[in-house]
Order: structure tokens, then C-alpha cells, then sequence
């Protein structure tokens, strides 16, 4: 069957709930159903998970495999050949240009004197993506503004990304090429499959899924996305005039994303 349609989803906190159970197991086996029911569906999980951990949320969790690994907050496309996964040249070649042959790690020294930033783990810095931890207490969008500065000083473009690790309780800051993003990943699948634009859905809950939710595709922010987020998705859609491409789920987690397939015609009965 010829694949006519892109279901894009972050993984925690959207298809990966944050508590587990039998309800949550059932509509985890309903996903796989509506999935095998709908073989035009392109399925990808675009996270902010590296490939290994991403490949280990599917086993732990029991989820349908994707067609397409969009890892490393948008930075990272792999697509699945047999049984392997194949990083996407292309889209890697367009990063590269977009921070004129930098990587991450040339990034890390030009912001190492920020003294609000602690560096995350070594595994969670990709060749993409510079990641931050940041107090709760510290104002964000001043260090955001910070990090901007720092790095136009050198002539280095950057989409910087905050978002919250709720279990956690601390914020989270990732320094991507400004070409990269769920949304560019998006905008990039898009065209490379060949879709018209409302054929693509997108699914999240945080407020690293803020620039995917209001980038024009159809969106669906399920239950459990915390209020501070749903307020800036309406203020900026209705800024664009996009309000009619959000749909607000009732559900929480992967039954929210089926509730808005069914709202966007994806998923039929």
C-alpha cells in the first residue's frame, strides 16, 4: 500500500506514559492495532532520546517500531533499513552547512564560562546537540538570550530549546544548529516523502514540542502537557492564524494521539 501520511511523535510523556498499568498496556496494544489497520501511515518517533535509548523505550514499553527515528531533539534522522538503522546523510549534510562545518563539540567551549549551565552526560551530547542542565530558580529566557549572544559574537547561529525534566525537577537546555529542530525534521520528512502538508500529524507534551506544535502541521498536544505550555501554543497559533491545525486532546499519552488522529482523519473506525 502506498504510503499517503506522516504520524510523528515524541516519545516520553506522549507514547511513553509516565505511569504504567493495564489501562496504559491496553492502549498501547490499541496504537499497534490502529497502526496495522492503517498500513499508509508512516510512523516516526521524533525525541530528544539518542537512537539506543529511543530503540529502548520500543522493547520497554512494548510500542510499535517506527519507519523513522527522528533523535537528539530533531538533530538525528534514521531510517530503517532491514534490520539496521541508517543515519539520513542528507539531513546531517544540511546541519553541517547550517553551522558552517561546526559541530557540538566546538559549541561547548564557546559557552563554558555561562556558570548557570552544568553540561548534561557524555552520551546525551550528540554531534548536533549541546545539553545543559539549568536550575528551576534561574530565569530561562535570560539565559537563553545569554547563550544567543554568546555564540553571535562568534558568528554561530543556534536554536536554543528549554524544556523541563518534570521527574526531575530541573530545566533542560539544548543548543542545536538554528536549521535543526522536531519542526525542521518535520519540514525535511515532509519533503522527502513527498506529502501534502495536512497529511502530516504531530504529537507531543512538553515544551520541547512547542516549535513542532505551532509550526503549521497538524498537532495534537495530549491531556497531560502541562498548562504553560497549551497557554503559549494558543497565544502563538492564534498570532498565525493557525489555531484550526492544534487539536487539544481529552485522553493523556498514546490515547490522546489516537483521539487526535481521529480528529485529523488519519485514524478511521
Amino acid at each position: 500500500m502506498q504510503k499517503d501520511a506522516l504520524l510523528a511523535c515524541d516519545m516520553d510523556g506522549t507514547v511513553i506514559p509516565l505511569e504504567t498499568g493495564k489501562e496504559r498496556d491496553g492502549e498501547i496494544r490499541e496504537f499497534h492495532r490502529l497502526l496495522a489497520k492503517h498500513e499508509n501511515v508512516v510512523l516516526a518517533y521524533v525525541t530528544g532520546r539518542h537512537l539506543e535509548l529511543g530503540l529502548a523505550g520500543v522493547a520497554r514499553y512494548r510500542l510499535p517500531m517506527p519507519d523513522i527515528f527522528v533523535c537528539d531533539v530533531g538533530t538525528t534522522i534514521y531510517g530503517r533499513a532491514q534490520k539496521d538503522w541508517v543515519v539520513d546523510e542528507e539531513y546531517r549534510q544540511e546541519l553541517l552547512q547550517s553551522w558552517h562545518g561546526l559541530i557540538g563539540a566546538d559549541i561547548g567551549p564557546l559557552l563554558e564560562t555561562i556558570s548557570v549551565l552544568t553540561a548534561q552526560e557524555e552520551e546525551r551530547q550528540k554531534e548536533f546537540k549541546q545539553s545543559y542542565y539549568v536550575s528551576r530558580d534561574v530565569d530561562y529566557r535570560q539565559v537563553i538570550r545569554l547563550i544567543h549572544d554568546r555564540l553571535l559574537s562568534r558568528d554561530v547561529r543556534a536554536n536554543v530549546i528549554y524544556s523541563v525534566d518534570g521527574k526531575k525537577n530541573i530545566g533542560l537546555v539544548d543548543v542545536l544548529p538554528e536549521a535543526a529542530a522536531k519542526d525542521s525534521a518535520l519540514v525535511y520528512l515532509r519533503k522527502k516523502l513527498g506529502l501534502e502538508k495536512d497529511r502530516v500529524v504531530y504529537g507531543g507534551d512538553s515544551g520541547n514540542d512547542l516549535q513542532a506544535f505551532v509550526s503549521g502541521f497538524n498537532a495534537i498536544v495530549v491531556n497531560n502537557t502541562p498548562e504553560a505550555v497549551k497557554e503559549e501554543v494558543r497565544r502563538q497559533t492564534r498570532e498565525k492564524g493557525i489555531e484550526e491545525r492544534i487539536y487539544f486532546a481529552i485522553a493523556n499519552y498514546v490515547q490522546g494521539v489516537m483521539e487526535g488522529c481521529f480528529h485529523f482523519n488519519m485514524f478511521r473506525r
